[in-house]
């Protein structure tokens, strides 16, 4: 019988799973557009930056390239991103940049939520995937369609 922490991981490589084939499935052409690439970047830039910002970084400068850029290249690294496990300093990292989303329409009730969630979240007394769902409601609330239509709330 698996135990949380089992479960867990496990819940997690089948999302993760589940969201590297959905992108290589809208990659699937080799001589796909770089335009098809960044729409497929902009909905895990998130996700990656949560895992490893060594990765996130390469991946920007591998985009930079506008001509003979790697489709191969970029799913390689997006699966290596993926494959990581959760880093606690990282997912802070990329939380605070999906809370910038909110800072300024958010009220002080909210400011404060998200700032007690981090903490706890940071001190190992919340799971990533509360906080996460918390910047969804958010999201929702205050629709923002470039967060919902991201990949940021499906990866755990």
């Amino acid at each position: 019988m698996m135990n949380d922490r089992e479960i867990y991981f496990r819940k997690r490589d089948i999302m993760n799973y589940e969201i590297l084939m959905q992108v290589k499935s809208n990659l699937q052409n080799k001589s796909i557009p770089i335009k098809k690439i960044e729409q497929e970047w902009s909905k895990l830039k998130y996700v990656v930056l949560e895992r490893s910002p060594q990765l996130y970084h390469e991946i920007r400068r591998l985009l930079t390239v506008k001509v003979g850029y790697s489709r191969d290249e970029f799913l390689r690294l997006i699966e290596l991103a993926l494959a990581l496990d959760e880093n606690t300093g990282y997912a802070v990292n990329a939380l605070q940049h999906v809370w910038g989303y909110f800072k300024k329409v958010a009220t002080e009730d909210e400011k404060a939520a998200f700032e007690k969630k981090l903490r706890d979240y940071a001190s190992g007394s919340e799971s990533l995937v509360n906080i996460k769902a918390h910047l969804y409601q958010l999201s929702l609330k205050y629709e923002r369609a470039y967060l919902l239509k991201s990949y940021y709330f499906q990866s755990k």
